[in-house]
């Protein structure tokens, strides 16, 4: 039996790579402060809301956004190996104009048939998937109700398509803005997602 009831799903704070454009995959790269920001205001936008559990992928701006919530909340977090974003291989700390140019056919590939790809020396797009939907698999079960898991734009979007029933090539469909909140509510007929990609809570950085 499902006791899990609700499942809170949020992309990390902004980060350096990130207004780059490059590439992150498994490789770090530090959170910017705006990045710090926007896991504070996370923090706040969940403080009321009643969250058991915490698990955060053990990258450094996964790991670093999910400390700020954790403590903002008083609660312990857990560090999973599967729900670190997805390996690039090669591509990683390249810009997709850098991609483009010395990759042409896989990434006219990952472009139009992402489920298609062989990144060199990378992840495939299904065990990226397997293994995050691996997670859930284990943690439904668990005593909590509701819990919060801080990933990575990629393994976000390839949980979601799972969760709606979507094919790998539907990955670009779904978009994951930087401590956006996703909600998945598992009722008994199934799961059904509540909130995608919200980011009103950010709305107080604009308004500054």
């Amino acid at each position: 039996m499902i006791k899990i009831k609700k499942l809170y799903l949020v992309r990390h704070g902004q980060t350096k790579w990130n207004l780059e454009s490059r590439t992150q995959g498994t490789k770090n790269s530090d959170l910017t402060s705006l990045g710090f920001k926007q896991a504070k205001i996370l923090g706040e936008r969940l403080k009321n809301i009643k969250i058991d559990a915490i698990y955060s992928s053990p990258l450094e701006r996964a790991a670093s956004t999910a400390q700020i919530v954790a403590n903002m909340k008083n609660i312990e977090y857990t560090l999973d190996d599967r729900l670190k974003e997805m390996s690039f291989g090669e591509w990683e700390g390249l810009t997709s104009k850098e991609i483009e140019e010395n990759y042409p056919e896989n990434f006219k590939i990952w472009r139009e048939q992402p489920h298609l790809v062989n990144i060199p020396k990378g992840e495939k797009i299904e065990v990226a998937q397997r293994r995050m939907v691996e997670f859930i698999d284990t943690i439904i079960n668990s005593d909590n109700e509701t819990a919060l898991i801080i990933s990575h734009g990629t393994t976000i979007r390839l949980l979601l398509l799972h969760i709606l029933s979507m094919d790998l090539n539907h990955y670009y469909k779904l978009k994951q803005d930087n401590c956006a909140i996703n909600l998945i509510e598992f009722r008994s007929y199934g799961p059904v997602l509540i909130k995608y990609n919200d980011t009103c809570h950010m709305d107080i950085i604009i308004e500054r």
